[in-house]
């Protein structure tokens, strides 16, 4: 079968009314400039010679002339008793995952700072050796970023990358071992700092390529805008206004290209010296081209449909609480409503509860602990489910010397779905050692 690759066309709509709400946010923020100073500043040369000073708290490997550098290589080993997610026909293998990472902070100036972060590994499967990674990892958090701090604006350049196959991060996936994807985020962001205002700003150019020919028609790119503005309603409480507008544009003709508008309001406060919280709601639109696509023909003559013509008009709401219960022990949780491009279908609605915890509470060990519920619901497409998933974690850190780290984790996650033999449970036990030169 073969499938062309096509380009749609679009509404011009939603993008001018998201350039509506950038030039909005852009052109009110003069008329709120405070004449007296509320708090430091976070940008400027105060916030860039604050950042330049925790920048030299960043432990180096190497120093060379200005330039720091970081180095270390880790080995971990790990049983999982459901590489495929499965419901039936399970499998189970020890997996070998060596890794190594770099670190580099070059300040240029005391303004600006250029920083690159990579971590490179591999995946070996001891009975399963045909899904050895093909080629290398990228670590999540792989990235080149440089900051430009002038007068009251802060302007970070970034482009940030990874290489991964595990699925179990895409709750539409059942039955899959290899998801291999590789993805690039470049653009920059703009904060300008009003003192009783802050404005941001930013644009980032999105690529999906995928690394396993069963998952080319998601390849796309995307052209995202984002902006907000924050308002000082009193010395702990923020309140403001956020948009997005995002266009994207898949290579072949099966996934159907969109345009996605948000737009909503965010308070942001402190409510105790120990405790935040931030609470954000809107409006969420998802406008798809609507057509129908036919694959085929397949090996029996037939043909398959991808019948999803469904646009999107929906809530979105999200809130983080952060607590910092005493020096030993803090936690996160968040709950949230959104949509998603969906694997299967144009998009899936999400509804997500996630809590983690840190315990440092023994010497030289650091204990976290993390648990997450989510239910999706797609949209229609190829398999048109509604699932539920729910885990959790159990990670634990020790300072063997100054240079090793000994580690061990035990991940558990479970799926529910409506669609028959898409049901998996999934135990991971792995132990690593870090060595830093």
């Amino acid at each position: 079968m073969s499938r062309n690759s096509i380009r749609r066309c679009h509404s011009f709509s939603a993008p001018r009314i998201g350039l509506a709400l950038l030039l909005t946010l852009l052109f009110a923020t003069p008329m709120v400039r405070a004449q007296d100073a509320v708090r430091p500043s976070l940008a400027g040369e105060s916030a860039a010679e604050a950042r330049r000073q925790s920048l030299d708290r960043i432990p180096y490997n190497l120093l060379v002339g200005p330039v720091r550098f970081r180095f270390s290589a880790t080995m971990g080993v790990e049983y999982n008793d459901n590489i495929n997610i499965a419901e039936v026909n399970t499998q189970e293998d020890f997996i070998f995952r060596p890794q190594v990472n770099l670190n580099m902070l070059w300040p240029i100036t005391q303004l600006n700072t250029l920083r690159f972060d990579i971590g490179l590994g591999y995946a070996f499967y001891a009975d399963h050796s045909e899904n050895n990674t093909n080629g290398v990892l990228l670590t999540p958090g792989s990235q080149l970023s440089f900051d430009i701090f002038v007068g009251d604006f802060r302007i970070n350049f970034h482009d940030r990358f990874s290489l991964e196959q595990d699925p179990i991060g895409e709750p539409q996936l059942s039955g899959v071992v290899d998801y291999g994807r590789f993805q690039n985020t470049a653009g920059v962001s703009v904060l300008w700092d009003l003192n009783k205002a802050v404005v941001t700003m930013g644009y980032d150019h999105y690529n999906f390529i995928a690394t396993d020919t069963d998952f080319e028609y998601l390849d796309r790119a995307a052209e995202s805008l984002t902006g907000s503005i924050s308002f000082a309603a009193t010395s702990t409480t923020g309140v403001g206004l956020e948009g997005s507008y995002v266009f994207n544009n898949y290579d072949q003709n099966v996934l159907n290209d969109s345009d996605t508008f948000s737009i909503g309001g965010f308070v942001e406060t402190q409510l105790t010296n120990y405790l935040k919280l931030r609470v954000a709601g809107g409006y969420q639109q998802i406008s798809f081209d609507g057509d129908i696509v036919a694959l085929g023909p397949f090996d029996d003559g037939s043909f398959f449909f991808f019948d999803d013509t469904s646009d999107l008009e929906d809530f979105y709401f999200n809130a983080l609480l952060s607590h910092r219960i005493n020096a030993a022990i803090t936690h996160r949780l968040s709950v949230g409503h959104e949509a998603q491009l969906g694997v299967n279908s144009n998009y899936i609605k999400l509804n997500y509860v996630r809590h983690t915890a840190t315990w440092n509470i023994i010497n030289r060990t650091l204990l976290s602990t993390e648990f997450f519920y989510e239910d999706a619901e797609d949209s229609g497409g190829f398999i048109d489910e509604h699932l539920h998933r729910y885990g959790g974690a159990l990670t634990l850190g020790y300072q063997l010397t100054r240079h090793v780290t000994l580690g061990a984790r035990y991940q558990y996650t479970q799926k529910d779905s409506d669609v028959a033999f898409r049901d998996y449970r999934q135990n991971r036990v792995s132990i690593d050692g870090t060595y830093s030169f």
